[in-house]
């Protein structure tokens, strides 16, 4: 479904990312690990078109999109979740969502979907009204995923989807996720919680210094002696 082939991108003369390709399959979970500046938000960035790579090449369904805008890149399947949420503050929930589906004209599929995002989360039909801003981070969080989903996407790419939140939300809002990809929604994510983000995914890649320093099976790398050493810790 996804196709990155020697992705270098440059942030002024600072070289970012240094070759990188990897394959996501359709209906698959993949996650990026590793630490802060190894590259992981920015190859989202480079996929949804907010950036541009200075090198290589970017397919999706096999379509070359790293030369396309990021409007249009939402237009053929995918969205993404920024790290921090970025909701609307001072709009309410109910304009939050429908902002998501600003794409799309479809007024009863628009409704259906609004309807599939309260499925997932419940709370945010009981707050509909409610302005973004007084929402909990939890709930903050799950908006901007709802928000997402209104755009119908074939592939979502989540930033931090854990970032901030309490250990129990975290669970929740990964529930869901695995949720929404059995869906038929492929997903990847970055995040900061290796643990929980390997145990959620299919497949994981471990970045470094803005190149893949290793990749495999979630469930072998959870198990990797030098992912455990460097990344996991003995919990």
């Amino acid at each position: 479904m996804l196709k990155l082939t020697n992705v270098h991108h440059y942030y002024g003369s600072i070289h970012t990312l240094k070759g990188i390709s990897f394959e996501l399959k359709q209906g698959e979970i993949g996650c990026f690990i590793g630490a802060n500046g190894a590259g992981k938000s920015t190859t989202l960035l480079n996929i949804s078109g907010l950036e541009r790579p200075s090198e290589g090449s970017i397919e999706f369904e096999g379509v070359p999109i790293h030369k396309a805008s990021s409007e249009q890149i939402v237009r053929m399947g995918i969205c993404q979740v920024p790290e921090g949420r970025r909701i609307f503050s001072q709009l309410t929930v109910r304009e939050n969502l429908l902002l998501g589906a600003y794409i799309r004209n479809d007024k009863a599929g628009i409704k259906q979907d609004m309807e599939r995002v309260f499925q997932y989360f419940p709370i945010l039909a009981n707050r509909l009204n409610q302005e973004g801003g007084t929402l909990s981070g939890g709930q903050q969080q799950m908006l901007a995923v709802g928000r997402a989903l209104m755009s119908r996407p074939k592939l979502l790419l989540l930033d931090e989807p854990g970032l901030g939140l309490a250990p129990l939300m975290v669970q929740t809002i990964f529930s869901i996720i695995k949720s929404i990809a059995a869906d038929n929604i492929t997903v990847l994510l970055v995040e900061q919680n290796a643990r929980a983000a390997l145990k959620l995914s299919g497949y994981g890649w471990v970045l470094d210094l803005g190149r893949i320093a290793l990749h495999d099976k979630a469930e072998n790398l959870l198990h990797n002696p030098k992912v455990i050493d460097t990344y996991l810790g003995q919990g």
